[in-house]
C-alpha cells in the first residue's frame, strides 16, 4: 500500500492535477493533505471538489482556518490577507462547511498528520529553527511525523539526543524518529518551481519526496484575469 502525502495546495488547481495524476502512476492508493488547501491560488473551490472526489483525507491549515473564521486572518501578511480576501467571494457554503469537518491531526499507521508543529498543530509553529524541530521531536507521540507549513521539502531524523536534516530524496525508516515535510503542492518556496509531494510505501517502509512540472503559466494566467495582486502569479514560476 502506498500513501500520497501533500501540503499547502492553496489553490493551485494545475499544480493538485499533475500530482494526483503522478500519484496515481506511482501506486497510491490513498491521499492524506497536510492542510491549506485554499490561499493564495484562483481556484479554491475546484481544488476542494477534486479532494473530495478523491476521497482524500485532509487535516485544518492556517489559511483553511481563516477562510471559515475572518478573525484568524489577524496573523497573516497582506498579501495573504488580499488573497484570502479575493477567494472569500468564490467558496459557497457547502465548501466552507468542507474545510470546518477539518481536525488540527489526523493519526493513522503509527505517523501523525498535521498542518504545522504536530505536538501543537493549532498554534501554527512554522518548524524553520533547529530548536523548534528539536523540541518538537523531543515532545512527539509518533516515530513518524508528517507536517507542512513551511513549503519546503526535507526530511528530519532524530538519533539519540541529535536531530539531523536528511539529504537524500528517498529514505528508508528505520528505528528512529522522523519529521517529513512533503512540501508545497501549489505554492514551493524552496527555489523550485515544481508541484511537490511525498510518497510512502507502507510495504517497503520506504518514503520519497517527489516534483512534479505543471502548467504553471496557466495558472498565473487565470491569477492575472481577475486581477489578483501580480507578485502572486510571479512567485509560482520562481518558487518563493
Amino acid at each position: 500500500m502506498k500513501l500520497a502525502v501533500l501540503a499547502d495546495i492553496h489553490a493551485n488547481l494545475e499544480a493538485l492535477e499533475a500530482v494526483l495524476i503522478a500519484a496515481e502512476k506511482a501506486g497510491a492508493t490513498r491521499l492524506l493533505v497536510l492542510g491549506d488547501v485554499v490561499g493564495y491560488g484562483p481556484d479554491p473551490v475546484a481544488c476542494i471538489y477534486r479532494l473530495q472526489e478523491a476521497e482524500a483525507v485532509c487535516v485544518l491549515g492556517n489559511h483553511d482556518e481563516a477562510l471559515v473564521d475572518r478573525r484568524a486572518v489577524r496573523g497573516f501578511n497582506w498579501l495573504a490577507k488580499d488573497a484570502l480576501r479575493c477567494s472569500q467571494p468564490l467558496v459557497g457554503p457547502g465548501e466552507l462547511e468542507y474545510l470546518r469537518g477539518f481536525a488540527y491531526r489526523h493519526v493513522e499507521h503509527g505517523a501523525s498528520f498535521t498542518h504545522a508543529n504536530p505536538v501543537k498543530p493549532e498554534e501554527w509553529q512554522h518548524l524553520y529553527l533547529h530548536s523548534h524541530l528539536h523540541w518538537c521531536m523531543e515532545r512527539t507521540d509518533w516515530k513518524i511525523n508528517f507536517v507542512g507549513h513551511t513549503h519546503h521539502p526535507g526530511f528530519f531524523c532524530q538519533q539519540g539526543h541529535r536531530v539531523v536534516r536528511l539529504t537524500s530524496s528517498e529514505v528508508a525508516i528505520g528505528r528512529h524518529r522522523y519529521l517529513i515535510n512533503p512540501g508545497s503542492v501549489g505554492q514551493p518556496r524552496d527555489g523550485d518551481w515544481r508541484a511537490a509531494f511525498a510518497l510512502w510505501d507502507l510495504e517497503r517502509n520506504r518514503l520519497e519526496l517527489k516534483r512534479i512540472e505543471y502548467p504553471v503559466q496557466r495558472t498565473q494566467e487565470k491569477l492575472r484575469q481577475r486581477d489578483w495582486p501580480d507578485y502572486l502569479a510571479q512567485r509560482l514560476a520562481k518558487g518563493e
